[in-house]
């Protein structure tokens, strides 16, 4: 666990590169999930499954112990399992949830919860330049008050139909996961332009 933060410690002090007119480009911030008080096993391996997809830099784990994270564990789905094992994806675990923060605090990575949430600003309008762990909600409750708590800030996603407010885990997971990955793709096409 401690290699893998150091490395990435050692690679975000870099300099910033700069374009032709020798102007500092921005650095492509990193993504991270944040996966605690999930219930249902084939939502934890569906969220595992669009880290991988979404080319998160790690996935933070709070708790979730009966579930076997371990790289040939149990609830690593097959389709990611050499993935993982061959650390295309980090998994890390914490025992605490002040364990987590502090690793983002630490990091200066921002927590942001995914919620419908007064402060809640649409996913679209929310994508910059700072490093994100986006955290989902339980699957019944929602984001509980000493999660909250900790959130940087919170997005939504909007819904144009007349359904449900609420969306499963794994789905809101996967629209908010793969904005990221988009806009953070166009980033990266920009740079390699210049």
């Amino acid at each position: 666990m401690r290699a893998n933060v150091a490395s990435a410690t050692k690679t975000e002090s870099a300099a910033p590169r700069q374009d032709s007119e020798g102007i500092p480009r921005k650095r492509i911030p990193k993504l991270y999930l944040v996966i605690t008080n999930i219930s249902k096993r084939p939502n934890i391996r569906a969220l595992l499954e669009l880290a991988a997809a979404f080319g998160c830099d790690k996935v933070l784990v709070v708790g979730q112990q009966k579930f076997d994270m371990s790289p040939k564990g149990t609830d690593i789905p097959r389709s990611i399992r050499e993935h993982v094992e061959r650390g295309g994806l980090h998994i890390e675990r914490y025992s605490s949830w002040e364990a987590c923060i502090n690793f983002l605090s630490s990091h200066g990575i921002r927590l942001v919860g995914v919620e419908i949430h007064i402060d809640a600003r649409p996913i679209e309008a929310y994508l910059d330049y700072k490093d994100t762990a986006f955290l989902m909600g339980n699957e019944g409750q929602g984001l509980n008050e000493k999660h909250m708590k900790s959130c940087d800030a919170f997005v939504t996603i909007p819904q144009y139909g007349g359904g449900t407010a609420s969306l499963n885990v794994y789905v809101a997971a996967s629209i908010v996961l793969h904005s990221f990955h988009q806009w953070q793709q166009g980033e990266i096409s920009k740079h390699n332009s210049s």
